[in-house]
């Protein structure tokens, strides 16, 4: 969809992440008219090449996440920031906060903040087991008090996520929504081609020399195509540009799950099969076990959240924007576990993890 406000522009956080790529390429399809801006940092005259290869029209500004001065910058000239980067990465979060509230006192209309953060934010802690959901998410159901109780796992992304609500209550506000996406797969358009947690648990079994769970591996999480992930960002994004009453600020919490779950026992089960394939382990070590606290110590809290349980429902992004799962759930050749041992394989292929498994296994 070509929006008609030719005018608006957006910045986009991410552009060179694996999520990144695919809501890139997704803006030059349903966004055409609108000028967008991406931060990046080590530019390089074929790394601009790939990013304008997604965005014809792209215009790339060397800078990190760290360049708070930059961040502000480009947030007070922006109508819209799109933030699929690193979700807690709080100084950037607050500068592009500081930057669109002072967009706000000089344009007509409230800037638009979409964040990505992910349902390890409303997760349950299980040490690896599979537990009784308490409480499906549609994300409807969200208060300041929910936001702020320790019950869940995800205290990670919970500072960022209670900044950007705030933005939207206070004045000049923000108009703020947040996408909580489950383990995403499928092989990206981008630089980053595969999904973080698999990239995180191919290596941990590098260090390990085997294949290997956190905990029994034996809880759950939506699985969502990285596909799906962008169209999510476009059906906020539309709705908002479009003058929807849409969800924002402590009502902007947005899950984007497919009707399918998967225990993380089921994708180690895979890497397992595919290293099998690859002459990396034996029939007897092809199944994984659980990784060693030693293994595990160097990821801090991560360790917990990947070892939870997370129970939503894409409720909102269906019934109020029209919005599916289409690529998860109806594509051929999009499955996840058609995806998984493709995305394994370029893995070991485009990096030194094959090798490095050799190694420790030698050892």
């Amino acid at each position: 969809m070509s929006t008609s406000s030719h005018s608006k522009s957006i910045f986009l956080l991410g552009a060179t992440g694996y999520v990144g790529g695919q809501v890139l390429l997704s803006l030059g399809v349903e966004f055409s008219s609108l000028s967008v801006r991406a931060l990046a940092r080590n530019l390089s005259s074929s790394k601009i090449a790939h990013l304008q290869l997604l965005h014809p029209k792209l215009e790339v500004i060397e800078g990190s996440l760290d360049d708070i001065g930059v961040i502000e910058a480009e947030a007070k000239k922006a109508d819209i920031v799109i933030n699929v980067a690193v979700a807690q990465h709080m100084n950037s979060v607050n500068a592009t906060l500081r930057g669109l509230k002072i967009r706000a006192t000089s344009s007509p209309q409230a800037p638009i903040y979409i964040h990505m953060a992910g349902t390890s934010l409303i997760s349950y802690a299980s040490s690896g087991e599979l537990i009784v959901p308490q409480h499906i998410w549609t994300g409807t159901e969200f208060t300041d008090d929910i936001l702020e109780s320790t019950e869940f796992e995800g205290q990670l992304f919970k500072g960022a996520c209670e900044a950007i609500v705030q933005a939207n209550k206070t004045s000049p506000s923000v108009r703020t929504m947040i996408l909580l996406p489950g383990f995403i797969y499928g092989i990206g358009p981008g630089i980053q081609k595969v999904t973080v947690p698999l990239r995180l648990y191919l290596g941990l079994a590098s260090q390990a020399g085997h294949v290997g769970t956190i905990g029994p591996g034996r809880n759950v999480v939506g699985c969502i195509h990285v596909k799906d992930v962008a169209n999510a960002v476009s059906a906020v994004l539309i709705g908002a540009l479009q003058g929807k009453s849409i969800g924002e600020g402590i009502n902007g919490f947005y899950p984007v799950v497919s009707k399918y779950m998967t225990s993380m026992l089921s994708v180690c089960e895979i890497i397992g099969d595919v290293f099998l394939d690859q002459g990396l382990v034996s029939e007897s070590t092809a199944r994984p076990i659980p990784f060693s606290a030693q293994v595990l110590e160097p990821l801090g809290p991560w360790a917990d959240v990947m070892s939870s349980n997370h129970f939503c429902r894409s409720d909102r992004l269906i019934t109020e924007l029209g919005w599916s799962a289409k690529h998860t759930e109806a594509e051929p050749g999009e499955s996840f576990h058609e995806s998984l041992p493709k995305e394994i394989e370029l893995s070991l292929k485009e990096s030194a993890l094959g090798e490095a498994f050799k190694n420790a296994n030698a050892r």
